[in-house]
């Protein structure tokens, strides 16, 4: 017994050793978004209460014999791979979400597939820690405007919706971030969980509740908004306007946590899972496949080790000599390169900026880069090109004043170039996994159109090309 518990002690610490060190960026990531969000505090407890329902059913881990799992060195694989590439992209979430999915297959590769069976909800709960989720706030924003319009025209309060505004005779209300519930989402899908699992032994029930802790605090936060706006209606706009309605927000989701508590009380099956039937678990366990895991994950740490990171520089570099444009006609942004220049010769604007593929701050593709301003332009032709350049785009605009303006762009890593941003994003980490290249390129030219388009757009092609040679881009 205490050789195999210094096996699996020793086995144990191998492989967190090596999973700590492989997505140690991702953990701190992590942690940091645990610590700045409200949304997402509740990160800290998962592993704790994982823990805890670990130890209050610890019977068969102490008591069955432990064996190797291959289908776990599968997915550990698998999660390492993900996390590699997730780190190269620098997309964070999923390599937090890859360091979570390791976590798990570390546990289940350790203990084996019967008792991960045993165990298979703390597992799961723990991708509870992976602060995701936000990419619903706009999906979670319209339900509650909508919630929140109907629920005034159900009450007879005169209403106007204008996207996520609302008018109403007494004000103007905007369902912001703040409001489209994603709080309260997230920490009733966790409390919900653990609450189903602690209290039914059925699956099917486990199920219908969890759905319903996800239904009700979406019901419910449009109830919230509705209410909000019908106080500062009906108080002339004197309470439920500032921080009030903030306060109000959060008793009201008490409330629906005890009343979500109270329903699911109704149902809870009188015999708990106090007790679990010993499994019988065949096969040995193998150090191989501990020394295998651990042997991956310091490979994928040496490759990332060999992708330089570039210090994002307070100034960047500039590219090309010309008369600097100050404003952008047509509203092109891209953020911390560690080079850039925008120029123009009197007809056309020439963009260029250049990125590591891995650096300190900034990145090439990014929701918060800007091809064109969406809120002063609009796209009114769009053509992508292949020839001797690449691939590259044709954008005309028109703005609210019937003006218009033309541009192509292009992406431009290694030998590849792209007008699509997810193709740009898998060319960077290509390149920066086989070493061919370690810097990658975006360069956009504009003209005011005249009527002509299709002289216009070969003049942008050929300008295009013009500005590459000078850059030493390949053509």
């Amino acid at each position: 017994m205490q050789s195999r518990n210094a096996k699996v002690l020793l086995s144990f610490s191998l492989l967190m050793l090596c999973w700590g060190w492989l997505f140690a960026d991702a953990l701190m990531g992590m942690e940091a978004i645990w610590r700045r969000s409200d949304t997402f505090a509740h990160g800290y407890f998962i592993l704790p209460i994982a823990m805890w329902l670990v130890w209050r059913n610890r019977a068969p881990l102490l008591i069955v014999p432990l064996s190797t799992s291959w289908q776990a060195l599968v997915v550990l694989l698998g999660s390492v791979g993900l996390g590699l590439i997730a780190a190269v992209a620098d997309v964070n979430v999923v390599s937090q979400l890859a360091a979570v999915v390791a976590l798990i297959a570390i546990f289940w590769l350790v203990i084996g597939n019967k008792l991960a069976r045993v165990y298979k909800f703390p597992l799961i709960y723990l991708l509870f820690l992976v602060p995701m989720g936000e990419n619903l706030i706009p999906w979670l924003q319209d339900v509650t405007a909508w919630f929140t319009v109907f629920f005034l025209q159900l009450t007879g309060v005169p209403v106007f919706r204008d996207g996520l505004y609302i008018q109403t005779p007494s004000g103007l209300f905007e369902v912001a971030v703040a409001c489209s519930g994603i709080r309260y989402l997230i920490a009733s899908a966790a409390v919900g969980a653990l609450f189903a699992y602690l209290n039914y032994t059925k699956l099917k029930k486990q199920i219908i509740f969890f759905l319903f802790a996800l239904i009700l605090p979406i019901l419910a936060n449009g109830i919230r908004a509705y209410l909000i706006v019908a106080i500062a209606h009906y108080s002339d706009m004197k309470y439920a306007t500032g921080a009030d309605h903030l306060v109000y927000g959060w008793l009201f989701f008490g409330f629906v946590i005890m009343m979500m508590f109270w329903v699911g009380g109704k149902f809870v099956d009188e015999e708990q899972k106090n007790k679990t039937d010993l499994p019988t678990q065949t096969g040995s366990y193998q150090m191989t496949s501990i020394i295998s895991a651990s042997v991956l994950m310091i490979i994928a740490v040496l490759l990332l080790r060999q992708i330089p990171v570039v210090e994002t520089p307070n100034t960047p570099q500039p590219m090309l000599n010309g008369t600097v444009v100050k404003q952008s006609n047509w509203g092109i942004t891209f953020s911390k390169p560690i080079a850039h220049s925008f120029i123009t010769d009197g007809t056309f604007e020439v963009f260029a900026a250049k990125y590591a593929n891995k650096q300190t701050e900034g990145e090439l593709i990014s929701f918060t880069n800007k091809l064109h301003d969406a809120e002063r332009w609009t796209v009114i032709e769009q053509q992508e090109i292949k020839n001797e350049l690449g691939q590259l785009q044709f954008v005309l605009l028109r703005n609210t004043s019937g003006k218009t303006r033309s541009y192509v762009y292009q992406y431009v890593i290694g030998q590849y170039s792209s007008v699509s941003s997810m193709w740009a994003k898998l060319y960077q980490v290509m390149s920066s996994l086989t070493g061919s290249a370690h810097v990658s390129y975006v360069i956009a030219v504009s003209l005011a159109p005249s009527n002509e388009t299709e002289q216009d757009k070969q003049k942008l092609i050929e300008k295009l090309s013009v500005e590459k040679n000078r850059l030493g881009l390949p053509l």
